[in-house]
């Protein structure tokens, strides 16, 4: 006899395990399909290990500056064994801390890969059917591979790859200049390998604000790394010591290693969707606002319904989907979803950038706040970087915020709220903030819209 449930998630990660907990809470019986690790490709080979690697190399990057604060000392060195082994176990932990949520929901967890053969019916591999009131797909996304650089987790690395290889090459060439391909050149030029980055569009993360992109351009070359921009990789020849790559402009690059990273795509290969009606195409399962598909009773979360590809985007959708499968009616917003980017310094945006603003036909008025000018990031020795808010002109709401700098990406939060609350700039340097901290560069940028930042010379 089949399973039976009154909500099937198909996919254990960001999007698919928050959506069984919700479903759960509102008192469903619950059941989660997950053919790999729970947590899915950001938990087990995406946000948290490079976060781990990323939280080393920051520190690395610290106390190699401490000779000229004061701190004196020896040669500090990277030790790749516990380096690696700390990621693991950061890994191992919220793995098995996804587990006990699931467990203390009584969300029964399916071990295997799963197929749609219905609107209500999923089979799981050495399980058998399963029926479902309400299925919700979250498969998740994949890499994009270019067919003369295919991986083989030795030369030619996928970003799983490198997390897995264990230890730190001396030279690494990045395809793909991105948000993956700039964080991974950020910890691996910390830990002391020659990065080369090559790039088909003239600026880094071209999804940033300009200024932000140049910024981290420049702070790049300052730090050694090596790019290529409005270039391409057109040929690789594998050696006994490495890779050369050859580029469209007649130029070799020589490394160790290659790490491919040019972006992500919906994956839902194998789980049937098209197979029962649901439409999709290259660019993800299609869903409306409230995350129903074409087939009523299915709905889909996550990367696999493209678009933002990011964790906590997943997250939301999964649980709205949730909800909405239980009798809600609740729509996903998406005009000021975060971008956090780990880079050293890190960098944040939400809302919109100038041109986007411009694109809209709106007229716009900035506000710059240096870290160069707080006393807190002169404190930390990181006064690299800047906070931007872009807003209306007429009235000075606050339309986006753009940060490159220390702490980025937590500093986000606040700006997140005033968007979304449809502050005006004025509105939110109203508020008093903390001396001496780097919020109140937010406050210093806000008022510099109007022209009077106080610590700014007009």
């Amino acid at each position: 006899m089949a399973r039976e449930c009154d909500v099937l998630v198909l996919g254990g990660g960001p999007a698919g395990y928050p959506a069984a907990i919700r479903a759960a809470q509102l008192g469903a019986k619950v059941c989660l399909v997950e053919k790999e690790s729970l947590g899915g490709t950001c938990l087990n080979w995406g946000c948290i290990p490079t976060k781990a690697l990323q939280g080393a190399a920051h520190l690395l990057e610290r106390v190699r500056e401490g000779s000229g604060r004061g701190i004196a000392g020896g040669p500090v060195e990277l030790d790749p064994a516990s380096l690696f082994a700390n990621k693991s176990r950061v890994v191992k932990e919220l793995v098995s801390g996804v587990e006990k949520l699931l467990k203390a929901r009584r969300v029964e967890v399916l071990r295997g890969a799963g197929r749609l053969t219905s609107a209500t019916t999923v089979e799981v591999e050495g399980i058998g059917a399963v029926t479902s009131r309400r299925i919700i797909v979250a498969t998740g996304s994949s890499e994009v591979t270019l067919p003369f650089l295919s991986f083989d987790g030795e030369r030619i690395l996928s970003s799983r790859d490198i997390l897995d290889r264990a230890r730190i090459p001396t030279s690494l060439l990045i395809v793909g200049g991105g948000v993956i391909g700039c964080e991974f050149a950020s910890i691996f030029n910390a830990f002391g390998a020659k990065v080369t980055i090559v790039e088909m569009l003239p600026g880094l993360i071209a999804t940033e604000d300009a200024q932000v992109s140049k910024t981290l351009q420049m702070l790049f070359r300052k730090k050694g790394i090596e790019l290529h921009l409005g270039a391409k990789v057109t040929a690789a020849r594998i050696t006994d010591t490495g890779v050369t790559a050859s580029l469209d402009g007649g130029v070799e690059v020589v490394s160790e290693a290659v790490l491919v990273s040019v972006g992500r795509r919906p994956y839902f290969a194998g789980a049937n969707v098209e197979g029962i009606g649901v439409e999709a195409d290259r660019t993800g399962v299609k869903v409306n606002g409230k995350m129903q598909t074409s087939v009523p009773g299915v709905y889909a979360a996550g990367d696999v319904i493209g678009g933002f590809l990011l964790a906590h985007v997943a997250t939301r959708e999964g649980i709205i989907a949730a909800e909405n499968a239980l009798g809600a009616s609740r729509e996903m917003r998406y005009d000021t979803i975060p971008s956090t980017i780990y880079t050293l310094p890190e960098i944040s945006h939400a809302g919109l950038t100038e041109d986007e603003a411009r694109a809209k036909g709106i007229r716009i008025a900035t506000g710059r706040f240096p870290f160069a000018a707080s006393g807190k990031a002169k404190g930390l020795g990181e006064e690299d970087g800047f906070v931007k808010w872009v807003a209306r002109d007429d009235d000075k709401k606050l339309l986006g915020i753009h940060i490159i700098g220390p702490h980025a990406t937590e500093l986000l939060a606040p700006a997140i709220i005033a968007l979304d609350r449809g502050l005006t700039g004025e509105a939110f340097a109203e508020s008093v903030f903390p001396h001496p901290t780097l919020s109140e560069a937010l406050a210093g940028a806000a008022d510099a819209i109007y022209g009077r930042a106080i610590d700014l010379v007009k």
